[in-house]
């Protein structure tokens, strides 16, 4: 892993920087890259490079240059499939003279062009420039592992794999983007689309490749999702084609120079990771799981339960209340952006303490969206389509199963009309709704954030973009791309903060190809014994007759105890909610009281509410105190 920078000025410029302004910048990633630091600078292109060796420690070193010098590259990443590659770019003439995949992609770049990332598999985020035609080309693995934002600072291109260092350009203009912000608040994301939280700072999506060429933009997407379902495909063959892809995604995963071992959460996901390290490898690995001290829950017990039966060096992380309260506000001010969730600080302590012992860590995230670990969210399409027929006076049940229905879908959402998918999904997923903030945020800044129309707009628009489909599969689509992106830049930044790789094995693009073409009902369906199928998924999932992750389940009953395979969805425990109102509610209201973004941004009356009850302000709590501390380092008053 790496921390990649370039400055990429038009040609017959220089990039507008000196060398000591632009290894400033650099180092604002040393975390990232504690091994080793590089620097490159040919007439209108300077690149930088932080380097954390993980594969082919003693070579590596970048900026890589071509051979013939007509290429630039800064590459951050893992590419699993090297070893093919150097095979097939060596029958076409390449010549390496390292065992880093660096120099591949450098190859692949060189044989394939800009095509050339659709042949890798893996997570990265690379720059190069060819002084052929005097072009930048960028590309972002297909979910999103591996982050790559940009700007524009006097007809220079910046690209970085933070912002931080982005924004310590000597000539960057820091100001906040409303609209993310409130798409935060309702969310948790730190991106919409492709703004950030910072106005003019933007990022690559995942799938996404860029050429830049004379200050002239041209974006693509080289890698989409299948749209169609393998119907003839047997339970049976579904469970074995998703045994095999994890098998080979766990075992391209720990090839390295360096130890490897595994955040342990003692859910399913990560359990059948570990199940299948097992088989892969013959020494013992070390295993850690994380959570809030207080919260002793069945997370622990389950993980040294697996970690037992797989044979690992098992331990606990805990936190205790002040300590990542501390760590928190720390956090803020590293990433240069809120915290995502509240599971950020556990991941950093995680990675700090494995960081001792091993130099990558292999993660279970990526699951529930691809085989629909969130059971209500990945069903919740049915009730979207019921909300309709009942409307249309379609619904085929009759009338008592009606009333039913309407009632059920009252208790999830509050009502039982939806005047469009995007108004469902916000319906079901949103934490600080739309509807409130025009009293919690100050006038201006609901006007500046579009009345959140910015945000409703996005989402309509991947709604549309996969028109003709069922609700169902929309959601599933969206899920997986806008969700998993979420957890994964988490991932990278908790991680990178400790110098620690993370790899996660249901990202391999091979296994989520395959799995998408699965039929549904083999993931995710209501049990035989349900009498009222037609009922809100949340009502479902309480009565216990919504069956998720059903193929994954199966996999693994195969490989572990029935206690582990059927365990239900598990994360690293964190009573933030019983913090919020127990041991931080001094420094909780303090921060309500006298901050001064919070008095720019929200409207006093609302946060004096908040402060007066906290009980009740309850997870809405987070994301405001998030924006209070970020606001006030980065824009004063703090």
């Amino acid at each position: 892993m790496c921390g990649i920078l370039g400055i990429v000025g038009k040609p017959g410029r220089s990039a507008g920087l000196d060398r000591h302004a632009v290894v400033a910048m650099r180092d604002k990633m040393t975390n990232r890259g504690p091994d080793a630091a590089g620097y490159w600078e040919h007439r209108n292109v300077a690149f930088g490079h932080r380097r954390l060796a993980i594969r082919d420690i003693s070579g590596g070193a970048q900026p890589w240059i071509s051979q013939d010098g007509q290429c630039a590259l800064v590459y951050n990443g893992e590419i699993y499939n090297d070893d093919a590659l150097r095979q097939e770019l060596s029958s076409y003439g390449h010549r390496f003279r390292s065992r880093c995949d660096t120099e591949v992609v450098m190859a692949a770049y060189r044989q394939w062009g800009t095509a050339c990332p659709a042949r890798l598999r893996g997570m990265f985020a690379f720059g190069i420039y060819d002084f052929r035609d005097d072009s930048l080309f960028l590309a972002r693995d297909r979910f999103g592992i591996k982050p790559l934002f940009l700007t524009e600072i006097d007809g220079s291109l910046i690209f970085a794999s933070s912002i931080p260092a982005i924004l310590s350009h000597p000539k960057a203009v820091k100001a906040p983007c409303l609209p993310t912000i409130s798409h935060y608040l309702t969310t948790f994301r730190l991106t919409l689309d492709r703004a950030t939280m910072y106005e003019g700072v933007w990022q690559l999506l995942p799938g996404e490749s860029l050429r830049w060429n004379a200050g002239e933009t041209s974006i693509d997407r080289y890698w989409d999702y299948p749209t169609t379902d393998e119907e003839s495909l047997h339970y049976e063959a579904a469970v074995d084609n998703l045994l095999q892809g994890l098998q080979d995604s766990v075992s391209a995963r720990l090839v390295s120079d360096v130890p490897v071992g595994m955040f342990l959460s003692g859910g399913v996901d990560s359990n059948t990771i570990a199940c299948l390290i097992r088989e892969a490898r013959t020494t013992r690995m070390i295993g850690r799981c994380g959570g809030g001290e207080g919260d002793r829950s069945q997370d622990f017990a389950s993980a040294r339960h697996c970690a037992e039966h797989v044979g690992f060096d098992f331990d606990e992380v805990c936190i205790a209340p002040e300590e990542y309260f501390d760590i928190w506000q720390w956090m803020i001010g590293e990433y240069g952006t809120p915290l995502s969730t509240p599971t950020d600080v556990i991941l950093y302590r995680l990675a700090h303490e494995m960081k001792k012992s091993v130099g990558v860590v292999l993660g279970g995230e990526g699951a529930d969206e691809l085989l629909c670990g969130y059971a209500v969210q990945h069903w919740a399409g049915e009730d979207f389509e019921n909300a309709r027929r009942l409307e249309n006076g379609e619904f085929r049940g009759a009338a008592a199963a009606s009333q039913l229905l309407r009632g059920s879908l009252r208790a999830q959402y509050g009502r039982d009309r939806f005047s469009s998918e995007t108004d469902h999904f916000f319906a079901l997923n949103s934490l600080i709704p739309s509807a409130v903030k025009p009293a919690l945020l100050q006038p201006w800044a609901w006007q500046a954030a579009q009345q959140d129309r910015r945000m409703w707009s996005h989402y309509a628009s991947l709604f549309d973009a996969n028109r003709g489909q069922s609700t169902a599969r929309k959601l599933a689509k969206i899920l997986h791309c806008v969700n998993l992106e979420g957890l994964l830049s988490r991932l990278d930044s908790a991680t990178m903060l400790a110098s620690l790789e993370a790899r996660v094995p249901y990202t391999d693009h091979h296994l989520v190809e395959n799995i998408f073409r699965v039929p549904r009902r083999f993931k995710i369906c209501v049990s035989q014994e349900e009498q009222a199928p037609y009922l809100a998924a949340g009502e479902l999932e309480q009565r216990g007759t919504l069956r998720s992750k059903r193929i994954l389940r199966t996999v693994a009953g195969r490989l572990m105890p029935a206690s582990l395979a059927n365990r239900k969805k598990a994360s690293f425990p964190t009573p933030i909610a019983n913090w919020l109102t127990g041991p931080w509610k001094n420094r909780v209201r303090e921060q309500l009281a006298t901050s001064h973004f919070g008095r720019t941004l929200f409207q006093p009356q609302a946060l004096h509410e908040l402060a007066d009850n906290l009980p009740q302000a309850g997870m809405w709590l987070w994301p405001i105190l998030n924006v209070l501390c970020w606001g006030d380092r980065q824009f004063g008053g703090g």
